[in-house]
This record gives C-alpha cells, sequence and structure tokens, in this order.
C-alpha cells in the first residue's frame, strides 16, 4: 500500500519539477537564460522533494486550519455566547456538506490519469493507497485546527472528526452502491447544480442558522448520532476497501471532457463551451453604424455569456438582502452586526466585487469568438480602430457589472437604514457610489489588462506570465485589504478617489501604447 503511494508521489513530483521549468521559461528576460537542461537535473528534484514536503504540509495543516478559522471561528462571532454545542453542531453540518462534495474517490484529477491510464497501475491500489492518506491527513489536520482554534475537549474533537470522516465513507459507499445498480459514475467537480446547491443552502441555514433561534442537537443525542455513523462508516468503510470497479469507475471519470491533460483539449474544450453561448440568429441587428455596430452584435450574439450572468448574480442578491432583511425583522439582535458590517467592513465587498466582476470572462469571450480571427486583418490592428472599439467594449463592461453592482450597493443601504443605526447620510452616499467605484474599478483594470497584455496565443492558450503575475497581484491585494481596520466613511472616500485615479492613468496607456500591445501572438 505505502509502495503504492510512494510511486504516485514520485511522479507528482517530477511533473511538478517540469510545470516549474517551464514557467520559469516563460518569463519575460529571465525565461531566456533558463536552459532545458534543467529537466534532467537530479539536484532540482531533490530540491523539489523539500518543496513538495512543505506543499504537502500547507495542504495537512495550514489549509485546515483557515478553513476552521473561517467557517467556524468566525462565523461562530455571530452569536451572544458561543459553547461545545454549537462548535459542534455546526461542525457536524458542514461534515454532511463535505461528504459529497469532497470524496476524493470521485475526483478526477491529472495524477490519477498520469498512473492509472498511462502508466497502468492497479485502480484499486491506487485509490485505497491515496484514500487511506487523504483519510490520515484530514484527520490529522481537522483534530490539530480544532484543538488551536476551538475550546471544545479533545475528545469530543476526536469523536466529532472520526464521525465526519465516517459520514464521507457513508457518502462513498452509497455512490458505489449506485454505480453497481445504474451504471452512473458521479463526477465530484461536475454536480447537479440544482441540486448541489440547494442541498448546501439548506445544509449551511441548518447549522448558522438554527443556533440563531437557540435550536442545536442536544450532546445526549449528539453521541447517540455519532456511535450511529461510527458503525455504519465502519461497514462503509469495508465496502470501500473491497470495492472491485475501481477500473470501471476511472475509465469514466479520465475522460477528455472531466480533465485536462493537455493544452490542446483544454482549448477546444473551452471554445466549444464558448460557441453553445452564442446565439445564433439571423435577425439579430442593430441601429448602430460602425464598430459600434459591429459590437452591438457581439454583445447581443453573446448574451449568455455577458448578460444573463450579470443578471442572474443580481437576482441571487436580490433575494439574499430580502433574506437578511427579514431575518432582521424576526431577530432584531441581527440589527446591530448587520450596521457593524456596512459602516466598518467595506473592504470586504472590495473582495466580493473581484468575484461578481465579469471583465475576464468578456474578454475571454471576445478573444476566442471575435478578436482572435479579427487580428488576422491588418485594418483591424490600426490605432484608430482598436481605440473605437474599445471605447465601445469599455462602456458594455462597465454597464454589465454595474447590473449587480447596483443591485449591492442599493441594498446595503437600505439594510443599513433597516436597522436604524445610522442617522449620518454622508454614510448612505460614500458606501453606494464607493460599491460602483469598485466596480468601474475592475471593469477598467480587466480590459485594459487585455489590451496592454494580450495574454493568448494565436492557439488561444493563456501564454502570459506577465498577465498571470498582475492579476495574481490584484487578487491577494484586494485579500489582505479585508483586514483593514478602517470606517466605510474613510475606505470608500479613497476608494472613489483611486478609481477615477486609476481609471484616468490606464485609459491614457491604453491609448498611448494599446496600437502596439494588443496583437496576435
Amino acid at each position: 500500500m505505502f509502495k503504492n503511494y510512494l510511486i504516485s508521489f514520485k511522479v507528482k513530483n517530477a511533473y511538478t519539477v517540469n510545470q516549474f521549468i517551464y514557467s520559469l521559461q516563460r518569463l519575460p528576460l529571465i525565461g531566456k537564460i533558463i536552459s532545458s537542461k534543467l529537466y534532467g537535473e537530479e539536484a532540482l528534484k531533490i530540491l523539489n522533494v523539500f518543496v513538495t514536503l512543505i506543499r504537502e504540509f500547507v495542504k495537512v495543516f495550514v489549509y485546515k486550519f483557515l478553513y476552521i478559522l473561517f467557517f467556524i471561528t468566525l462565523f461562530s462571532g455571530m452569536y451572544e455566547s458561543v459553547s461545545e454545542v454549537i462548535v459542534i453542531h455546526i461542525y457536524l453540518f458542514l461534515s454532511l456538506i463535505g461528504s459529497f462534495s469532497n470524496t476524493e474517490i470521485f475526483n478526477p484529477t491529472r495524477d490519477k490519469y498520469y498512473m492509472i491510464v498511462l502508466m497502468k497501475m492497479d485502480a484499486r491500489m491506487h485509490t485505497l493507497s491515496n484514500f487511506c492518506y487523504f483519510l490520515v491527513t484530514t484527520f490529522i489536520g481537522q483534530v490539530t485546527a480544532l484543538l488551536l482554534l476551538t475550546d471544545v475537549h479533545w475528545y469530543y474533537i476526536i469523536a466529532m472528526v472520526a464521525a465526519m470522516i465516517m459520514i464521507k465513507c457513508i457518502a462513498i459507499a452509497f455512490y458505489l452502491y449506485r454505480i453497481d445498480k445504474t451504471n452512473k459514475v458521479i463526477n465530484e467537480n461536475k454536480p447537479s447544480w440544482g441540486i448541489y446547491f440547494g442541498l448546501i443552502f439548506v445544509l449551511l441555514g441548518c447549522a448558522y442558522g438554527l443556533p440563531l433561534l437557540n435550536l442545536t442537537i442536544p450532546m445526549t443525542y449528539m453521541i447517540v448520532l455519532w456511535g450511529i455513523v461510527l458503525v455504519l462508516g465502519f461497514f462503509s468503510l469495508k465496502k470501500i476497501w473491497n470495492y472491485k470497479r475501481y477500473d470501471y469507475i476511472y475509465k469514466r471519470l479520465l475522460t477528455q471532457d472531466n480533465i485536462v491533460v493537455n493544452k490542446n483539449n483544454q482549448v477546444e474544450a473551452t471554445t466549444q463551451a464558448s460557441r453553445k453561448q452564442i446565439v445564433v440568429d439571423k435577425n439579430i441587428t442593430s441601429d448602430k453604424s460602425g464598430f459600434a455596430y459591429f459590437h452591438d452584435l457581439f454583445v447581443k450574439r453573446h448574451k449568455k455569456i455577458l448578460k444573463d450572468s450579470a443578471i442572474h448574480t443580481a437576482i441571487v442578491i436580490f433575494f439574499l438582502a430580502i433574506a437578511v432583511g427579514i431575518a432582521m425583522q424576526l431577530i432584531p439582535e441581527l440589527k446591530i452586526p448587520v450596521a457593524n458590517f456596512a459602516l466598518n467592513n467595506l473592504p470586504i465587498l472590495l473582495f466580493v466585487m473581484y468575484f461578481i466582476n465579469t471583465g475576464k470572462s468578456v474578454t475571454n469571450a471576445m478573444f476566442m469568438n471575435c478578436d482572435h480571427s479579427m487580428l488576422m486583418y491588418r485594418f483591424y490592428r490600426q490605432p484608430k480602430t482598436l481605440l473605437s472599439l474599445f471605447r465601445e467594449r469599455l462602456k458594455t463592461i462597465i454597464l454589465l457589472n454595474l447590473i449587480p453592482t447596483f443591485t449591492l450597493s442599493l441594498s446595503l443601504c437600505v439594510l443599513l437604514f433597516l436597522t436604524g443605526q445610522n442617522d449620518n447620510i454622508l454614510n448612505y452616499l460614500i458606501i453606494f457610489f464607493s460599491i460602483l467605484a469598485m466596480s468601474i474599478f475592475f471593469s477598467v483594470h480587466n480590459l485594459v489588462l487585455y489590451y496592454l497584455l494580450q495574454p493568448y496565443n494565436v492557439g488561444m492558450e493563456m501564454k502570459s506570465t506577465t498577465y498571470t503575475i498582475v492579476s495574481l497581484i490584484t487578487y491577494w491585494g484586494c485579500y489582505y485589504l479585508m483586514e483593514l481596520d478602517v470606517s466605510s466613511l474613510i475606505f470608500g472616500s479613497i476608494m472613489i478617489v483611486f478609481a477615477i485615479a486609476y481609471s484616468v492613468i490606464s485609459l491614457f496607456l491604453v491609448y498611448r501604447y494599446a496600437p502596439k500591445t494588443f496583437k496576435l501572438r
């Protein structure tokens, strides 16, 4: 068993080294001095073993620490007092979510493809060796995190983590039973979204909502439940261990549709998925002229990618706001934390806006279904043409992103008003317009990066390391700003000024350099 896992570890280490060297060769300036001889350097592979061990340490302990910190410790702040019962109650329902969303066995990964498909390793031995490692590291990581971050007694922690693992085994055994009956193999990366999110929403409501109503599972019942779960989990683990059809499972899972093995597959899959979203209707037209007409047709034919996504996000925000408003009326104690969030946690919304903004998906669609072909023509690369189309695209992206953003900013102001905790009208104005400023900032930022760095090559692969680095800096910048302890009045004012200044500077750079940088690589 250990020998099988060791082989998997060595293979994963080998292709991790190769990916690292390949990434270095793609860096500007530095890449030119990186020789391909590094692929054969044994010293580098030994060094990477230590890097891999550090990565595993982060995955086992740091990720589990962040999981417990965010989903239990931080969320516990909404309750007047946090008892053992509340922590155990929340953890139980989070375990139920993890039982079907993180199984390890039904997750098609590249290393499984290499080992089972290419190297012909026995599917059962590979599955069981990696699954055992997954269970052991999960147990150790979560027990450690719970001991450090909660006040639950150690024997309860061991019992609840053991029960969590057994719940996962029960779910996997159920999936294996269903495969035997129907021959349908689940892919945890492609769930049935309606059922998936509906079930998650219900379980999260039970986890965090019931304690607000002073409803939790009593410890006596919890201990009985743990006993039942441990017994059922033991039989489920036995079924997982003795199961004989893992080869069938991975023949169905490790396919081109489920796992990207090479760039050509990825590009083809992305292109096909993008084309399915195009509305092919000869009756679609526009009353505009020039490149405004050209761009308007593009927007109308890609409304599933562009408009529908923004509208769906706005609808989700709207109903969440209604739910919070109703909750405040039923539980008046919620008004103070909602008001505190609106008045003192605006930096968190900057991180939220990073994900709500559709700039990256829009520019991806622009390249896949428009610029990839049009950049072949000389007239399309003329400065006047590029800048004219840039203006139209910028207006469209800003307007699209304002649909969910306007809903969010207005909803937050209304919720703040309903709390009755703020009489300063300036707070409402700053909160409202600063969130709009965040949206405009990300709209400008994503489109400007696209024009100045143009990260795609002729094969529709993203090859710009600089673009990736700037995107990562943007992400981590927004992430770390969440820790700022500053009032929304101050942060919002700074955000509005920054968004205006950034937009002016960025637009100047586009008008100056885009005709040289926006080209087909």
